[in-house]
């Protein structure tokens, strides 16, 4: 898979987050997400890393956060936090 359609992914989920989120769990639903699409698309763990941080330029801190997650620990954590974002 090319840096340029994860980067693409990665952007395109930053820009359809909610409203409600800040910068930084922006970033983390973004990291959380494209995390598990580039596992589904058998991207290695250590592609996923290092595009995260040298692409991306996502912390290392949400980096390391989600990275060794499985993918329920991944989809919990994205059910977490859209359940925040539209508490009433």
């Amino acid at each position: 898979m090319n840096r340029t359609f994860m980067l693409g992914y990665y952007q395109g989920v930053v820009e359809t987050a909610p409203a409600v989120f800040s910068a930084a769990k922006t970033a983390e639903f973004a990291t959380a997400m494209t995390v598990q699409h580039l596992r589904h698309a058998n991207v290695s763990t250590s592609d996923i890393h290092d595009f995260l941080i040298n692409d991306a330029h996502v912390s290392p801190r949400i980096v390391a956060q989600y990275i060794s997650l499985s993918a329920a620990e991944l989809e919990a954590a994205q059910a977490k936090m859209m359940q925040l974002a539209f508490r009433v």
